[in-house]
């Protein structure tokens, strides 16, 4: 309503200067006639009057205008408000997309920034394990440096190895043979008078042994060669005041390996009759580790002179030839007439051989020899197979024996005989709990083996006053018959402590033949009569050759220290060993003379304790 009521007082001053104008006009006619200077004074005397109005009109017209462009923008309102907020939320959208532009580009450069930053990462730590593997490397190579495992020369590597040794013996009834058990000399029950009689106590460090291997590589062939040796030799030594037993070689071989599968070993070595802990290897032979340095009852093995030949089939299998230099165990000879046999049980040590002379009848005299006349060597062959259950093993045996019957007139000239041996044989070695317990058994059965038996017997007889020739020898070779087996546990409870139990038995059949009889009447047999001879006669005497040798052990080693300076290792083993004979008809039984009453047979049994302490090198 103000605005109208300003417009009306508008108005209505115009009208009021309107009237005003017109009355001046009429004036200036009525007076035209007055002077001029009197007109001018009275019009200027009006003027102020009527500029003041028009200065008010002139302000009330532009408040008019103005309330007008107000009202006009109040009008236009209403239609404009939307579309400044559809303008304003259209610039907050494209504000928003471009923050949300801003924000993803800003996310881009983070995860592009942080992909460098972990690659950087990675970089650093690729070069902080190079460099932690280049200073252990460098470590190493400091360490062998200060504390070499093997020794360089023109592409040679040298490893020295062995033990130093003292080992303690206790048996109830004395050998004499030290830490190395003859088990086919346990004194018999009847035979106690002597020193079998005694108990035995000993000390000695003949175990000692040294070692060096060699490893080359020629291209892809593996050469290697090994030696080993201990104090074991036949030097005899007098113990009173120092002792000086005899160095010996156990071992000393080479052998060059192929990558079509192919090996070639030679020399000193465990044969192929030992078994072995993998494929055929010479430096992976199994051997009880036992403190008696006869090792067990049962046990086949040989260290001999060897030329080996082996091929791998497929990667679980390997066929081996083997060549040993032979040996001959002959029985008791009763003649001078039989040349180049072995005396039982000392091996290539204890050899017998003829020497005659020219003249007509020729004159023989016998002298022992350090060896046999061999015809052939041994031959052995050996199927391996090694998988996660363990090593499996076959062997076969093949041997040759000869004898010379020195003639003793040119009417009864010198001939030769000849008799085979054989044998067949395996073994196993099962993991029960993986680098825990080890189940191990081995055996063999043959004619003519003993001399790869533990307890070493007989291989053979010479047959003599043979029936079917009237009583006369004709000297002939007979091959006894006889098995061998062992089998144990080897067990490691804690890395320090190793725990093995065993059980070994060896049985020697009866080997016999028609002879004609030469004992008194009222002794069993009467001079003349068929009576039956050989190795376990019923006629013999009693006790005088071995049934079966049976063996149980137990061995036990702790590593007090273990490190890279060697091993510090104390043992400690308890032998029960049985030995049984074959019985015979010889005289009345008396354990003062030594001798046996008809139908008896002799027994002896043996319990042996040793302790050992080794200082082994690393």
């Amino acid at each position: 309503m103000k605005s109208y009521q300003k417009i009306l007082a508008v108005i209505a001053l115009s009208s009021m200067c309107l009237a005003t104008a017109a009355a001046s006009d009429a004036d200036a006619v009525v007076k035209k006639t007055k002077k001029h200077t009197a007109v001018k004074t009275a019009v200027k005397t009006e003027e102020k009057p009527v500029c003041e109005a028009c200065e008010a009109i002139k302000e009330l017209k532009e408040q008019v205008k103005a309330q007008q462009v107000e009202i006009d923008q109040l009008k236009n309102a209403p239609a404009a408000v939307p579309d400044q907020q559809a303008a304003a939320a259209a610039a907050a959208a494209a504000a928003a997309q471009q923050q949300a532009a801003d924000a993803a580009a800003a996310a881009a450069a983070a995860n592009a920034r942080a992909a460098a930053a972990e690659s950087a990462v990675a970089g650093l730590k690729t070069e902080v394990n190079t460099a932690t593997l280049e200073a252990q490397s460098v470590e190493k190579k400091v360490v062998d440096l200060e504390h070499p495992t093997t020794i360089a020369y023109k592409g040679v590597r040298f490893t020295p190895g062995g033990f130093f040794d003292l080992t303690g013996v206790y048996r109830t009834h004395a050998t004499n043979s030290g830490p190395a058990t003859q088990f086919n000399g346990i004194p018999l029950e009847n035979n106690l008078l002597g020193v079998g009689g005694l108990s035995e106590f000993s000390l000695t460090a003949r175990g000692t042994r040294l070692a060096l291997r060699a490893d080359a590589e020629a291209g892809s062939t593996k050469l290697a060669g090994y030696f080993e040796g201990d104090f074991y030799g036949n030097t005899i030594a007098t113990p009173n005041q120092t002792t000086a037993y005899g160095f010996r070689v156990r071992q000393g071989w080479g052998r060059a390996k192929f990558a079509n599968g192919w090996s070639f070993t030679g020399g000193q070595m465990w044969n192929l009759i030992t078994m072995n802990r993998r494929a055929a290897e010479a430096d992976a032979p199994w051997v009880p580790n036992t403190i008696d340095t006869n090792y067990l009852v049962g046990y086949e093995w040989g260290r001999q002179a060897e030329l080996r030949v082996s091929k791998t089939l497929g990667k679980d299998f390997t066929l081996s030839l083997g060549l040993i230099d032979p040996s001959y165990l002959g029985g008791s000879i009763t003649t001078t007439s039989i040349a180049g046999l072995a005396t039982a049980g000392s091996g290539n040590l204890g050899n017998t051989f003829i020497t005659c002379n020219t003249a007509s009848p020729a004159v023989c005299t016998t002298a022992t020899d350090a060896y046999s006349t061999n015809l052939a060597p041994d031959i052995i062959v050996k199927l391996a197979h090694d998988s996660r259950l363990g090593h499996f093993e076959i062997k076969g045996l093949q041997r040759f024996f000869r004898d010379r019957v020195v003639g003793s007139a040119p009417s009864t000239p010198s001939y030769n005989n000849t008799a085979l041996g054989y044998g067949i044989g395996g073994g196993a070695i099962v993991p029960v709990i993986a680098k825990k317990v080890d189940f191990v058994a081995q055996g063999m059965w043959g004619k003519g083996i003993s001399r790869y038996e533990d307890a070493q017997q007989v291989d053979f007889v010479v047959r003599t006053k043979v029936a079917d020739t009237a009583g006369a020898d004709d000297n002939n070779l007979q091959p006894v018959k006889s098995f061998s087996a062992i089998f144990g546990l080897e067990t490691h409870p804690t890395p320090k402590l190793e725990l093995d139990v065993w059980r070994g038995d060896e049985y020697y059949y009866r080997t016999t033949y028609a002879t004609i009889g030469t004992l008194a009447s009222g002794t069993g047999a009467n001079l003349g009569d068929i009576q039956v001879s050989g190795y376990g006669s019923p006629y013999g005497v009693g006790g005088t050759n071995t049934r079966n040798i049976t063996e149980g052990t137990a061995v036990l080693w702790y590593d007090l220290y273990k490190g890279s300076y060697g091993t510090l290792r104390y043992g400690a083993q308890y032998e029960y060993i049985e030995r049984g004979t074959w019985s015979g008809n010889g005289a009345t039984y008396s354990n003062v003379s030594g001798s046996s009453k008809a139908g008896t047979a002799p027994r002896g049994i043996e319990n042996v304790g040793m302790l050992s302490m080794r200082y082994i090198l690393p």
